[in-house]
Order: C-alpha cells, then sequence, then structure tokens
C-alpha cells in the first residue's frame, strides 16, 4: 500500500511540474519523503521543483542528496543516469546558493589565518568559554571557534540548506561535529540544538561570517541578526567589529569600456552608424569589478569614507560595549571627505571597498599580526598584483561612474557618502524580524541609488549607500559652486535590466567587424541561392530574402544586414528593454522600417502560411537567412544548439543561409600550479586543522576566465582545432563529440609568449615559433611543476572560432579578447592519465611503456564534446616515444 501511494504521489508531483505547477510538486515531493525518506526520485523531482522556483539552495541541497544516494552505482543503469543528472543540476544550482568566489577565497590562506586569529583572540577574551553564534558562511568560522575553545558553537545558514548541511559536514570531518550546530532556520536550530539548547542559548559571541567579504548584503546581514536575536545573550561581542568603507578616485579607460559605448568607435567599425543613442540606455550608476586586472590610475590616495559599527545592527539592550542609539530610530551613519588629487587625469569612477576591523582596538599586541598591526581584512585593489588578478576574483571592489572630468594635481574632490543602518528596537523578535523583511535594502551595487546629493536617506530603514562627488568650485571672487562629477544615467531601470556585458560587447570592435563583414558575405551568398529557387506556393517570385536575427539585444547585427542591403529583417529578443533600445537606434539610422522587431523567444515565433494568412503571424514566410550570436565564454552555455535545431525546423528555408554557418573549437593541453585557486577547494586549510573534503564534489567542471591573466599558464601542446560544428548541415545533432591526438611541444611554452606571438603575426611582423630542444637558453623551457603542489594539475584550455560565407572568421583566443564577454574556457584534466602526464612533467621519463622502458609523451589522445549547454573534454590516453599505442597509467 505504501508502495503504491509512495508511486502515486511521484507521478502526479511529476506532471504537476510538466503543467507548471512547481509548488505543488514540492509539497507532493515532501508528502512522498514523508513514506520513503531516502527515495531518490522523490529526491530528484524535489530539486527539480525547487528549481523551477528558483530555490537555488533547496534544489542544490535536494539534488546533493541524490548524488549521496547513487553514489557507486553501475554505469548504464537508471541508477547512474539519475546520478550524472542529479550532479550537473547540483552544480548548476549551487552556483546561486553558494559565494561566487568561494574556491579562491579558500585558497587564500592569508586571508583565511587572520580570520582564524581573529577569532581566537575574540574566544579568548571572555573570562570563560564563550557560547558563540555564527550567521553565514559555510562553516569555517564556526569551526575556528570551536577549535578555539568556544563553549558551544551554533551557525544559522538563514534559508539556505545546502549551507547548513555543508556547515555540519565541515565540523564532523574537522573533529569537532558533536559541539557545532548547524540549521537553516531558528526553529530548525532550536531543534537541532534539543536538549542542549541551554547550552547554547544566550550566546555571547556572534560572528557575522557574511560581513567577512569584500561585498556585503546588508538587507541579508540584518535579516541573520533580527533572526538570531532571540538566541543571544544579555551583551554580545560581535566579529567583525567595524567595517570601514575606502575609496579613491582612479582613471580606468578598461573600465569605462565595460559601461559605456564608444559611438564614434562603433560609427567608424560600422562604416556610419550612429549609436549615440546606446549611453542614453546602457551606463549603470554603478558595478563591481577586480580593479588590478585592469590598467588604472589612482588620481588620489585612498581614504575611509564610512565606518559602520557592526553591533549597530544589534537591538540596543544586546550591545556588549560602546553606547546605546534611540530606540525606533534609524541610525545614519554619514560623512563629507575632501580628496585631494595628487596625479592628473581624468576621473572615470570612484572606486571603493571594504576594510574589516575585526576586534575592537584592532587587536594589537599579542592578538594581533606578526608585525605587531592590528588584524583586518581589506580589498585594497594596492594588494593584489595585477598578474594575480584573475585568480583573486573574490578580493574585489566597486566603482561609481563619474563623468570623465579632467582633474589637476592640487584641485579638491569632495565626497558624501550616507547609508543608514535598521532601527534600534527592543520589540519582540517576530516585530524585528518583519522589519528586516520589509525595510532594508542591500547596500550592493544592483540597490546603489543615485538619487540627488540634496535628496534626504532613503526612508525607513533603508541600507544603501548614496554617494555625491563634486568637484570644488572656484576660489576666486565669482565664488563658482561646486560641480556634481557622477556620470549621467538617463534610463536607470532600463539599465538594470540590461545585461551587464553588453556594452564591452558593443565595444568589442573584433566581433563587430567580423560580423559586418560575415553578414555582407552571407546575404551575398543568400542572394546567390535565391535565384533559380521556385518560390513557395502563396508568395511572389522574386521576393527579397527574409533575414532573421535571433537574439537581436540591442540591434546591431540587424543594422549591419540593412547595412548590407538586407531589406527586410525580422529581429527576435525577449528583453523589452533591449527591444526598445534596438528601436531607438534603427530609426537613428533610418532602418526602422525594414526591421520587424518581436519581443519573443525564437521557439515562440509564428510564421505566416499561404492556408493561414499571415494576420497574427511574427513572419511572413520562412526566413533565407539567420543571423545569430547564441555564444557564451562556453559558446555552447547558451542553447545554441537546440536554438539552431528548432529554428531549421520551423523557421528556415531548406538551405537556409546561416552567418556564422560554423564554429571551431581551438583548444591546448596546459598546465599550471596556481589555476587550482579557482577551480579546486584544497583539501585541508589553516594548517590542516579544517578538512574541506566534503566541498569538492559542488567544485564547478570549468571556469571562464581571461586565460592571459593567469602568469604560470604553460601550453604542453599547441593549440589547434579539434571539433568542428557546421551550422548549415542537413541534421544538427544536439550532443557530440571528436576524438585528436595533440603533439606535444617540446618544452612547455607560456601562454603569454604564444600569444605575443600569434599578435606578432596577426600584425604581420616575425613572429616567434614554438621552443625546440635545442634552444637551451631559453627561459619558456626552464617551468618545472613543483611537487606536491597542492591542486598543481592538467587543463583543457580553450576558445572559439566562427566562421561565415567566404571565409570571415572571429575569435575569443586569448590575445584578440581583453574583456568580459568573451574570455576563455579552463576545464581540469583528471585521472589516472593526467596523473602520468604531471609525473613526466615532474620526471623526465618517468612513463612506463609496454616493454618496461621509461620513455617520454609525445602525444596526448583528447575528446572533445558537447551537449545542449556545455563543452567538455576527456584525456583518454597517452603517445609515448617508441610505443605502438596509447598508454593508460593506472
Amino acid at each position: 500500500m505504501a508502495t503504491t501511494s509512495l508511486g502515486s504521489l511521484l507521478l502526479t508531483a511529476r506532471q504537476s511540474l510538466q503543467t507548471g505547477e512547481p509548488e505543488r510538486a514540492v509539497d507532493l515531493a515532501r508528502q512522498a519523503l514523508n513514506i520513503e525518506p531516502a527515495s531518490i526520485l522523490a529526491f530528484f523531482v524535489l530539486g527539480s521543483a525547487h528549481a523551477a522556483l528558483s530555490a537555488h539552495a533547496d534544489a542544490a541541497a535536494a539534488f546533493r542528496r541524490v548524488v549521496q544516494l547513487t553514489a557507486g552505482s553501475r554505469p548504464d543503469t537508471q541508477r547512474h543516469h539519475l546520478h550524472v543528472a542529479a550532479a550537473q543540476n547540483m552544480l548548476l544550482e549551487s552556483k546561486h546558493a553558494l559565494p561566487s568566489s568561494w574556491i579562491p577565497t579558500l585558497n587564500d590562506a592569508r586571508r583565511l589565518a587572520t580570520v582564524q586569529q581573529s577569532i581566537q583572540a575574540a574566544v579568548a577574551q571572555f573570562s570563560s568559554p564563550p557560547r558563540v553564534l555564527v550567521c553565514g558562511g559555510m562553516g569555517l568560522e564556526a569551526v575556528m571557534a570551536a577549535q578555539a575553545g568556544a563553549a558551544a558553537v551554533s551557525i544559522l545558514c538563514l534559508g539556505n540548506p545546502l549551507a547548513a548541511s555543508l556547515s555540519a559536514e565541515l565540523a564532523a570531518a574537522s573533529g569537532c561535529g558533536d559541539r557545532v550546530v548547524a540549521a537553516a532556520s531558528t526553529a530548525e536550530l532550536r531543534q537541532g540544538l534539543g536538549s542542549a539548547a541551554a547550552h547554547h542559548s544566550n550566546s555571547t559571541l556572534l560572528v557575522l561570517a557574511d560581513a567577512l567579504t569584500c561585498s556585503i548584503n546588508w538587507r541579508q546581514l540584518a535579516e541573520q541578526v533580527a533572526a538570531v536575536a532571540p538566541l543571544l545573550g544579555t551583551e554580545v561581542a560581535v566579529l567583525p567589529h567595524e567595517v570601514h568603507m575606502r575609496a579613491c578616485l582612479v582613471h580606468c579607460a578598461p573600465a569605462v569600456v565595460l559601461n559605456e559605448v564608444d559611438a564614434c568607435a562603433l560609427s567608424e567599425v560600422t562604416g556610419g552608424l550612429h549609436f549615440e543613442a546606446a549611453n542614453q540606455a546602457l551606463p549603470r550608476s554603478s558595478r563591481s569589478v577586480c580593479l588590478p586586472g585592469y590598467q588604472h590610475t589612482a588620481l588620489t590616495a585612498a581614504t575611509t569614507l564610512l565606518a559602520v559599527r557592526m553591533a549597530a545592527l544589534l537591538p540596543s539592550t544586546l550591545v556588549a560595549a560602546g553606547g546605546s542609539f534611540p530606540a525606533g530610530a534609524p541610525e545614519a551613519h554619514g560623512a563629507t571627505m575632501q580628496l585631494q588629487v595628487s596625479a592628473a587625469g581624468p576621473a572615470d569612477a570612484l572606486c571603493w571597498w571594504y576594510e574589516q576591523l575585526l576586534l575592537p582596538g584592532g587587536a594589537e599586541g599579542a592578538a594581533g599580526n606578526a608585525a605587531g598591526g592590528c588584524l583586518r581584512l581589506s580589498a585594497d585593489p594596492d594588494s593584489c598584483m595585477r598578474q594575480e588578478a584573475a585568480l583573486q576574483p573574490h578580493v574585489w571592489q566597486h566603482l561609481e561612474f563619474l563623468d570623465h572630468s579632467w582633474l589637476a594635481a592640487g584641485q579638491q574632490v569632495e565626497v558624501k557618502v550616507c547609508c543608514c543602518l535598521p532601527p534600534q528596537s527592543t520589540a519582540a523578535a517576530e516585530a524585528a524580524v518583519a522589519a528586516a523583511a520589509t525595510g532594508l535594502q542591500s547596500l550592493g551595487l544592483a540597490a546603489a541609488s543615485s538619487a540627488a546629493p540634496e535628496a534626504p536617506p532613503m526612508p525607513g530603514w533603508a541600507v544603501s549607500p548614496q554617494f555625491n562627488v563634486l568637484l570644488a568650485g572656484s576660489s576666486g571672487g565669482g565664488g563658482v559652486q561646486a560641480r556634481k562629477m557622477q556620470l549621467a544615467v538617463p534610463q536607470p531601470s532600463v539599465a538594470a535590466a540590461m545585461p551587464p556585458y553588453h556594452a564591452s560587447m558593443l565595444n568589442d570592435s573584433r566581433r563587430t567587424s567580423a560580423y559586418r563583414d560575415g553578414i555582407a558575405g552571407s546575404l551575398q551568398q543568400a542572394a546567390g541561392r535565391e535565384k533559380g529557387r521556385q518560390a513557395p506556393e502563396g508568395h511572389a517570385a522574386g521576393e527579397p530574402p527574409l533575414v532573421l536575427d535571433i537574439g537581436s539585444g540591442s540591434g546591431l547585427l540587424c543594422l549591419l544586414a540593412c547595412q548590407a542591403g538586407a531589406q527586410h529583417v525580422v529581429g527576435c529578443e525577449r528583453v523589452p528593454e533591449l527591444n526598445a533600445l534596438a528601436g531607438e537606434l534603427l530609426h537613428a539610422n533610418g532602418m526602422a522600417d525594414r526591421v520587424s522587431l518581436v519581443p519573443k523567444l525564437s521557439r515562440q515565433l509564428a510564421v505566416a502560411t499561404a492556408t493561414a494568412g499571415g494576420g497574427t503571424a511574427d513572419m511572413p514566410r520562412h526566413a533565407s537567412v539567420l543571423l545569430h550570436e547564441i555564444f557564451g565564454t562556453d559558446p555552447f552555455s547558451e542553447g545554441v544548439m537546440p536554438t539552431l535545431v528548432h529554428a531549421k525546423q520551423q523557421l528556415l528555408q531548406p538551405g537556409a543561409t546561416l552567418a556564422p554557418c560554423k564554429l571551431h573549437i581551438i583548444t591546448a593541453v596546459a598546465t599550471s600550479t596556481s589555476l587550482h585557486r579557482l577551480l579546486r577547494p584544497p583539501a585541508t586549510v589553516c594548517g590542516g586543522r579544517i578538512c574541506t573534503a566534503a566541498l569538492r564534489e559542488l567544485a564547478p567542471q570549468k571556469v571562464d576566465c581571461q586565460a592571459g591573466q593567469v602568469s604560470d599558464l604553460f601550453l604542453l601542446t599547441e593549440p589547434c582545432c579539434v571539433l568542428s560544428v557546421d551550422f548549415e548541415a542537413a541534421e544538427l545533432e544536439l550532443e557530440g563529440s571528436s576524438t585528436v591526438l595533440l603533439e606535444c611541444l617540446p618544452q612547455p611554452w607560456p601562454l603569454a609568449a604564444w600569444a605575443a606571438a600569434m599578435q606578432a603575426a596577426s600584425d604581420s611582423t616575425p613572429a616567434a615559433g614554438p621552443p625546440s630542444n635545442a634552444d637551451e637558453n631559453s627561459q619558456v623551457g626552464r617551468h618545472e611543476l613543483a611537487p606536491g603542489t597542492h591542486g598543481a594539475g592538467l587543463y583543457a584550455l580553450s576558445w572559439f572560432e566562427i566562421e561565415f560565407a567566404g571565409g570571415v572568421t572571429g575569435s575569443s583566443a586569448p590575445h584578440l579578447q581583453h574583456s568580459e564577454h568573451w574570455q576563455q574556457v579552463v576545464q581540469p584534466l583528471e585521472g589516472n592519465v593526467a596523473d602520468a602526464v604531471l609525473r613526466s612533467l615532474q620526471r623526465p621519463g618517468a612513463i612506463t611503456c609496454g616493454d618496461g622502458a621509461a620513455s617520454e609523451v609525445e602525444a596526448l589522445v583528447l575528446t572533445a564534446g558537447w551537449t545542449v549547454d556545455r563543452l567538455w573534454f576527456k584525456l583518454e590516453g597517452i603517445a609515448a616515444a617508441g610505443s605502438s599505442s596509447d598508454e593508460n597509467e593506472s
């Protein structure tokens, strides 16, 4: 009976998902789990339903349970297929449920040591072991507190069951699972405490783990504090003690390119098209960047704009020291600072970042750093070298964009910043939670205010920084008033809806040139194909080619098609704001009468037929030319294959021209001793005292990065095409693969040297080739992989080329791309074969052939493949010198 009930519940739950009722599916899946707590299918349905509701943490936790329940399943079984699907979904959902830079943070030993030292000092300052309550994080701070001697440790990962379960596993693996209780809600926390509740209540040390980061979500932080307020003692110490906002003015042309369209340059590339309207919609008031990764100049010295004492988040009756605030009134933190220009140049942005003072008084003396200074964390851009920026995305800064005013040395710039914190209240915990949930706004960039400086702070209990940057007026008798320097954002709501990479994409002149020439050639090819083709029934012979642009965005490809002679273009774009911008640009260039913009996905387009007529159709007939740019850094990640398969079946004429018509994947096998800092968490941290093995299964399968910024990335094989897809083929496959033999270079070749050689070749100047064994003085041959270095490994480094009719190409190669919209893909190559290659790098001749003799690696056997949403690689074997077949070491 129970089995029948379970099956019925699961069937109904799956049907609910298919009919768009994910809430009902969640309820049914939970009922199924009440019957069978270890039901694999119930957890899978539950994860799918949570994913449909964008409840990422719940979805990831459910899929992770499926992965655990199906571990060790035999290949080609239903359990194994569920295991693979759940693992993929777990990684997709956990990207949204965990901090984006959690792996680089775990690999930052110095930062972790500072946090550990501060927690030890905070615990030690109590006369008796304190009870510690940790808000947020992934369990590291809780384990540190337990190992520092805390009497009891609780961790609340509010609304994040994935982080809560990871925290518990982290504590258990580190030998303190019996002293750490983790939960995703206060009710669950109380339930977990059970009979030990008395030992965990009245906590006297509050650790705000989510305030120890470089981008603080103040709303989330305040909600956490409100939720745990009933568990705190009458006097509470808070870590970090203070958070400072530091800032300086910078000139950074690459950052400008990320935010504004260079209309003049784009007009030149496109032969005179007008793009001024783009800057009425695209620019944002602010964004976050890793500033050291871009060439920049600091125009002023760094200054503390604002200092927020974290105890201000607590009800006033719980503050251990430092005074209190009027009940019911928000605490306004504000400051006005004068910045003196020390280096002349255009002021492109106010760069600001957080600096955390972890303990009162800076923990000087015995509790301080080795140098005797205070314990603090800082995202100061000067603390990160440019060549390391790609590996430290967890230490980033924020930019408030300015109007590029030219500043002379000695000038004064006034910066006003204001931030309100929630009211100090002695009301019941429920009221505090309600106030936090309804009144607070994030201090993150998405909520940064662009209100006029004279406007009062936002009403209620808003937590949002308000900046006002003024250029000091003349000191002469005229008394010229100060001038506001902030960048005008005419349509902030529209800008917020734009993809963050859109401006840099439009500023990519190489991409635009490739599409300009490729579209022109494709239209010529289509015109040739149209000659002599019999017109479909119901259509007049000799009609001009209908061009369809899928994902038309702001209309650039539509404009290029019209410029190349297209008389009728249909552009489909699901983002309304992008459609509106495209309409403005089309009108500005006198092409609006030739382009029809449809606010739909391509799968939703309707084509008129001779029998049905075209009254409600989006397209008057099937298109003979398809324009598309549905490529992420991983060219398959935006669903280009299923989109084109549908278009060829439903929207295009047989034999239609596609622009681009081909895709090529360029790949090299490479090695690096530092890329693990982006891709793999260390097995242990803090001198081996904290075991992080439970986190490894959540490490990404690949990462997008600007590979040219990874200073120790060495090529073992020369980059070459390993996979090609012909978009015009009669049958497009949603999945496929290709196996190739990659010949190894005589010596590892630094990617930077390869990129310089390719750049020189493209500039028609003599270029250096790959190193040879005879070149004993070459510096590129001196690379050695440090034995025993954690994470030192083998990687598939890849990018793509697109090809148009006539041979026009575009590329995302590292020497051609230096912006955010197209980077490169790096995937770890792991397993026995990869280990053998690494051993050969450390000890030449370490590969054992079939006859027992040692030999060197001559070539690598690599399989490259794609699925509907990603590119993948697998190292299959080794071709060793003197061997007759590939060698797989075990």
